[in-house]
C-alpha cells in the first residue's frame, strides 16, 4: 500500500500547494499512519517534541503495530523514513484511567462509566483496551474520587475547575445519562465547582432533557456525530438511529436552552462532499469549535472503513481549508489542548494556534 506521505520532497510540495505548515502536515500524516514499533503495545499516550519546534510539547495517542507505516517510534525517538524527527518525552499505555487534566488544572475529564458499557463502533479502539475499565458506579464513588483528587493536586477545593467532561462509556438511554449527569452536578457541588458539565453523547437529543441539564448549570454538548454515511454499517445501533439532520434540530435546541453546542466528526470516513454538505448546515448552529478528528485504522479490517481518497494527503488538506472556510467568521478556532487527533497543530487557515497542549 502507498504511504500517505512518501518523502520529505513530497511534505515540502504539499506544503508549498497547500499553504499549510510543513509540521501539521507530517503531524497529520503520523495520525493517519500509526507508527510501526517493537514496543508490546497496540496502542500509546505519546508526549514529543519535534525537531522543528523543539520548545512545543505534542500530545498524541497512536496505534503502534502499523508494519507498513513510513513512521518508526522506539522508547526515545520518533523516525520518518530512517530520518529522526522527534524525541520522545513521555509513553502511557493507553488504558483507561479514572479522570486525567487539560488546560492545567482547569478542566478535569472524567471516565464515570465503564468502558465495557459500550459495545463500540467500527472505528474505535476502545475495545483493544483491557488494562483497566474504571466504573464509578455509585455517587459514594464519585464522591471518594473527586476528594482524592482534590488532595492528590493540592487543591484547596474544585472551585478551580472551569470543565468536568464525561466522554466514554455508553448510557444506551437519555434517562440514564440525565441520572448520571445530575449525580455528577451534584457531586461537583459539593466540592465547590460550579463550572461547566460538558458531555460526548449522542442519547442526549429532546428538548425537555437538554432544557433539564441547563437548568441545572453551566452545560455544553458535545453530540457524536462520527461520520455522515454508512451509519448503520460504522456506528453502534444506538448512535446510529442519530440520523445528521436530527444533529441540526439538537444544535438549535441547545441554543435556544443557553447550552454550549458542538459535534465530533471523523475525517476520513465520509466522501468530501458528503462531509461538507452537512458541516456546511451545522456551522451556523456552533456554538464551540467541533471536536474533528483523523480516523486511525488500528488494523487491515479497519483500513476498510477508510473513505476512497483517504489515503492521500490531499484529502486531509482539502477538508482543512473547507472547514477552515465554514469557521473563518465565526471566530470559533480549535484548542491544543481539546483533541488529540486533530487537523490543527500551529496554524489555522494564516492564524497561530496558541494556548496549552494538554
Amino acid at each position: 500500500m502507498t504511504a500517505i506521505l512518501e518523502s520529505f520532497e513530497e511534505l515540502r510540495s504539499l506544503s508549498r500547494k497547500w499553504d499549510v505548515n510543513e509540521e501539521d502536515i507530517l503531524l497529520i500524516a503520523l495520525n493517519k499512519c500509526g507508527v510501526k514499533s517493537r514496543i508490546p503495545k497496540p496502542r500509546m499516550r505519546i508526549k514529543l517534541r519535534l525537531q522543528t519546534r523543539s520548545d512545543e510539547d505534542i500530545f498524541l495517542i497512536l496505534s503502534l503495530g502499523r508494519i507498513d507505516s513510513p513512521f518508526e517510534l522506539t522508547e526515545d525517538a520518533l523516525y520518518f523514513r530512517g530520518s529522526r524527527i522527534a524525541s520522545i518525552e513521555a509513553l502511557e499505555d493507553d488504558d483507561a484511567v479514572l479522570g486525567y487534566f487539560r488546560n492545567g488544572t482547569k478542566v478535569l475529564t472524567l471516565n464515570s462509566n465503564a468502558r465495557s458499557q459500550c459495545i463500540g463502533c467500527a472505528f474505535c479502539p476502545n475495545t483493544m483496551e483491557s488494562a483497566s475499565d474504571p466504573r464509578l458506579a455509585a455517587l459514594d464513588d464519585l464522591d471518594s474520587y473527586l476528594a482524592a483528587l482534590v488532595q492528590d493536586f493540592g487543591l484547596p477545593d474544585m472551585s478551580g475547575i472551569d470543565k468536568v467532561t464525561i466522554c466514554t462509556g455508553c448510557f444506551h438511554y437519555e434517562s440514564l445519562a440525565l441520572k448520571h449527569l445530575a449525580e455528577v452536578r451534584e457531586a461537583m457541588g459539593r466540592h465547590g465547582c460550579t463550572g461547566y458539565i460538558h458531555f460526548l453523547s449522542s442519547v442526549l437529543r429532546s428538548r425537555e432533557a437538554i432544557e433539564q441539564v441547563a437548568a441545572a448549570g453551566p452545560f455544553h454538548l458535545t453530540t457524536t456525530v462520527e461520520c455522515f454515511g454508512r451509519r448503520p454499517e460504522v456506528l453502534k445501533e444506538s448512535k446510529a438511529s442519530l440520523t445528521p439532520t436530527d444533529v441540526i434540530d439538537i444544535l438549535r435546541e441547545c441554543g435556544r436552552a443557553g447550552v454550549l453546542a458542538d459535534y465530533t466528526y471523523i475525517v476520513g470516513l465520509d466522501p468530501e462532499d458528503l462531509a461538507i454538505k452537512y458541516l456546511e448546515q451545522y456551522a451556523p448552529h456552533t456554538t464551540t469549535f467541533p471536536r474533528f478528528q483523523i480516523f486511525q485504522p488500528h488494523s487491515p479490517f479497519m483500513d476498510m472503513y477508510v473513505t476512497p481518497g483517504g489515503q492521500q494527503m490531499d484529502y486531509y488538506l482539502s477538508m482543512r481549508k473547507q472547514i477552515e472556510r465554514l469557521f473563518h467568521d465565526s471566530g470559533l478556532r480549535p484548542k491544543p489542548w481539546e483533541n488529540y487527533r486533530p487537523l490543527w497543530y500551529f496554524t489555522f487557515a494564516d492564524e497561530q494556534i496558541t494556548g496549552a497542549r494538554i
